[in-house]
């Protein structure tokens, strides 16, 4: 038996594939409704802020001493230094220093107990970024870890919903939203 082949510009084949495609929803150039599908739903409540205690034991030897939670947008660094100072890292400040250590992974992998490392495998490097979990030998007491355990997991939970597509779908084969032309 003979079979039949369709030649390149055979018109039937070309207005199937057209029709298939715009049935599959493949436009991936349809403006929509203008709002943006990926944070459109419902609001991500930001999570608790975190309050990391940390005290120098040794010169440029430091240890979480202590992590609480407190209201969003009140992180903050305390740090005890072996001499009796006390010092306060927050705002801009705090969050210059977490974004530097995040942009410099030489400080943070080459381990040691300097105040940048400690900071950065504390609660507070958790919520700059860090995915990894907390590294028990940066802490004087390791059961302070599991304080914040409820929070590390809202933090990862705002971190997947802020992420993700409202509506749980995206690219091309989103569909069509609802909006003009819909």
């Amino acid at each position: 038996m003979k079979k039949r082949y369709l030649s390149i510009g055979d018109f039937r084949r070309n207005a199937f594939i057209v029709a298939a495609a715009a049935c599959m929803g493949l436009t991936g150039c349809d403006s929509g409704s203008g709002q943006n599908e990926w944070n459109s739903g419902s609001e991500v409540a930001v999570p608790d802020g975190v309050i990391t205690e940390m005290t120098e034991e040794a010169p440029d030897q430091w240890k979480i001493t202590d992590e609480r939670t407190t209201a969003p947008g009140k992180s903050m660094a305390i740090l005890k230094y072996s001499d009796g100072r006390v010092d306060t890292l927050q705002g801009l400040e705090l969050e210059n220093r977490l974004q530097d250590l995040s942009q410099n992974q030489n400080t943070y992998q080459q381990g040691g107990f300097g105040m940048s490392s400690v900071l950065w495998w504390s609660a507070l490097g958790y919520m700059a970024g860090r995915n990894m979990a907390p590294r028990a030998g940066y802490y004087a007491n390791p059961n302070l870890i599991n304080r914040t355990d409820a929070w590390r997991q809202n933090v990862q939970t705002y971190r997947q919903r802020a992420a993700a597509p409202a509506s749980g779908r995206s690219g091309f084969f989103r569909g069509r939203s609802g909006g003009a032309g819909a």
